[in-house]
């Protein structure tokens, strides 16, 4: 039996004053599990190439408080992969070179490079860290992240309503490992990835197959539901926060423990006003916690996950046990919790209405619900499936353009742009080889109707796509859900990289801009970063353009993403950026710090050409402007600079 401790342990913290640096050393490695040493089986299947950090899935927990400073030094010891760090849910403010998205904020590290990942942490909650580039962290490249602050008052009185926690891991799972699922997406015929076979909750579930003939050579031997599901014991009478983190590729869930009500109290690092459910729907990328009193007969309880809006897929498990009572084997014949049908939209819909936030006035953001109406720049993004005539490939797009990624990424692209000579001012600024993504889709027709007879079955445009936006201005989406080409409207989920959001509507049919609005929540709508766009349904966002960066905007269904990201990039007010950093500049570089003030004077640069010959300087060396011959602009250099001389250009 596999115990899954409650007691959350930290990095090596290093306090000064109140604050404190949390510093992390991953080193992720590919891993298979064997006939001879199964460590690496999540499920009991063997063979199955993983990407781990630390060789733990789900991967190190990055614990901190707001005002801390969180370092992660990445080694990637992977020969093959390229990868990039994203802090799911995590804004960011003020830090948009430390995204971790490939190709939008950084270029991706090659195998056997050191990345470094430093920020100060502003957004308290439950948040997840996962690779973002093609599907590594479908192969266990991801974890949880605990954000807690201490000054916050409704932290505090929330801290005072359970005596422990713990984090429950989500993850769809499969026998073939991302690489191969993605060489499907991207041939032609098209081969979809189709369902995972294993559920994994807290990194433990087991193989159906396995588990009916454990003597199979592709199986564990020691394959039972003992050695592989995991278990939370607790104690009678306490109340737990359970932090819920579905890091599912592609199916939303629904989650319920046998005999125990829940209480939902917080969403994506936002306290909400608590309610009680039975189970609770969450979808790719959502984060929940609800507070569950161990209130029944001691004994052993199953906690399960069922599928939701596809109409297959694999049992999650996992056990909750009291503590004091008889260790017994597992078995599925012991009671187990009632999960809504896969395709009923009314608990979604319930939990969508409960779901407000409690004191909305104490978010820096909450005047965006008082704006007034003719100030709001409204954006309505219509996802569709189209065809690529020229890549004969089936793709998604967001009105009509399919994204693609860029050769450098989109921040370093948004900030060369608007400092060129002789360029319009943002947002007018035309980003070169880069597509603008329309406020509007291009045609509008019934989006309950199939799209062949409409906006047709081919995309209008493809590239590296984008919206500008300007840094203060206040943005609702409208995101609207369309059927797929085979006629199947499914169900989506939107994360927003840079920012929260408020949900402030959400409907079914045609969004409809005279109508629709009146029944919006203006007054205590739920913050938070993933929404849910339900089948042939609509759900409008709103939110302030706060966060001069490159930002991405796309469904967390990995697969979605990858056909064209089924989203877009939100660029704010690159002209208002700091220069950005080597490791944003060059894909041989990984420094992500941007460029420290120079000395005697001498400004930042990115570009000789750009930054430094218009101002009287000759040389653009490390982010600072010098010349060969003027020590009263920066150090005297002749010829090719040492790295001591290198270091002498810039302050300490």
């Amino acid at each position: 039996m596999k115990i899954f401790s409650l007691v959350l342990t930290c990095c090596q913290a290093i306090h000064s004053g109140e604050a404190s640096l949390r510093e992390y050393t991953w080193t992720l490695r590919p891993r298979r599990a064997q006939k001879n040493d199964p460590t690496f089986s999540p499920d009991c299947y063997l063979d199955r190439p993983m990407l781990l950090v630390n060789d733990q899935y789900p991967g190190p927990a990055i614990e901190a408080s707001v005002g801390d400073t969180v370092r992660v030094n990445l080694v990637n010891h992977s020969p093959t992969e390229t990868v990039s760090l994203h802090f799911h849910g995590l804004t960011m403010l003020g830090q948009p070179y430390v995204d971790g998205t490939g190709s939008v904020s950084q270029c991706a590290s090659g195998p056997s490079q050191t990345q470094v990942y430093e920020f100060t942490v502003t957004d308290a909650g439950t948040h997840y860290w996962h690779g973002h580039v093609s599907m590594e962290r479908a192969d266990g490249f991801q974890g949880p992240i605990v954000i807690t602050d201490p000054s916050n008052k409704d932290e505090k009185a929330l801290a005072d309503m359970y005596d422990e926690e713990a984090v429950i891991f989500l993850q769809d799972w499969y026998r073939l490992d991302g690489n191969y699922r993605r060489t499907g997406l991207d041939t032609n015929p098209f081969i979809w990835i189709g369902n995972a076979q294993t559920f994994l909750i807290n990194g433990g579930g087991a193989l159906s197959s396995c588990l009916s003939n454990p003597s199979d050579v592709s199986c564990a031997g020691d394959c039972s539901l003992d050695n592989y599901i995991r278990t939370i014991e607790v104690d009678a009478g306490k109340t737990y926060r359970l932090r819920l983190i579905s890091a599912t590729e592609l199916i939303g869930v629904n989650f319920a423990i046998q005999g125990h009500q829940m209480t939902v109290v917080e969403v994506e690092g936002t306290i909400v006003q608590p309610f009680e459910v039975q189970s609770l729907d969450i979808m790719p990328a959502q984060r929940y916690s609800v507070l569950v009193t161990m209130d029944q007969t001691p004994d052993y309880y199953w906690a399960t996950t069922s599928v939701r809006y596809r109409n297959a897929g694999p049992t999650g498990y996992i056990n909750i046990k009291y503590s004091g009572i008889p260790t017994a084997n597992f078995t599925l014949s012991r009671p187990m919790p009632m999960h809504p049908n896969w395709n009923d939209t009314q608990p979604t819909i319930d939990l969508e209405n409960q779901l407000v936030t409690k004191n909305v006035d104490e978010y820096d953001d909450s005047d965006v619900l008082k704006s007034d109406p003719t100030s709001i720049r409204r954006i309505i993004v219509v996802g569709t499936q189209a065809r690529d005539m020229s890549l004969s490939l089936l793709r998604w797009a967001a009105n009509n353009v399919t994204n693609m990624m860029s050769d450098e990424p989109m921040v370093l692209s948004s900030y060369n742009a608007v400092h060129a000579q002789g360029t319009a001012s943002w947002p007018d600024t035309e980003i070169p080889g880069h597509v603008r993504v329309p406020d509007r889709p291009p045609n509008v027709w019934d989006y309950t109707q199939p799209v062949q007879g409409s906006v047709g079955e081919y995309n209008g445009d493809r590239g590296p796509s984008y919206i500008p936006l300007v840094e203060g201005e206040v943005v609702e989406v409208v995101l609207q859900n369309a059927r797929a080409l085979n006629g199947v409207a499914e169900m989506h989920a939107w994360h927003l990289h840079g920012h929260s959001f408020y949900v402030v509507g959400m409907g079914f049919g045609t969004f409809d801009e005279a109508t629709d609005v009146a029944s919006y929540n203006l007054i205590n709508p739920v913050r938070r970063d993933t929404a849910t766009l339900l089948p042939l349904g609509w759900t409008a966002l709103r939110f302030k353009a706060n966060n001069p960066g490159a930002w991405s905007f796309h469904c967390t269904m990995t697969a979605h993403a990858l056909m064209g990201r089924m989203g877009l990039v939100f660029v704010t007010s690159p002209d208002m950026l700091k220069p950005p950093p080597i490791g944003a500049r060059s894909c041989l570089a990984t420094n992500l710090k941007s460029p420290s003030t120079c000395i005697n004077g001498a400004p930042a640069c990115i570009d000789a050409a750009t930054d430094c010959m218009t101002k009287g300087f000759s040389h653009c060396l490390d982010g600072c402007c010098w010349n060969f011959d003027s020590p009263t602009k920066s150090p005297m250099m002749h010829g090719p600079a040492s790295k001591a001389e290198k270091r002498n250009i810039m302050k300490a």
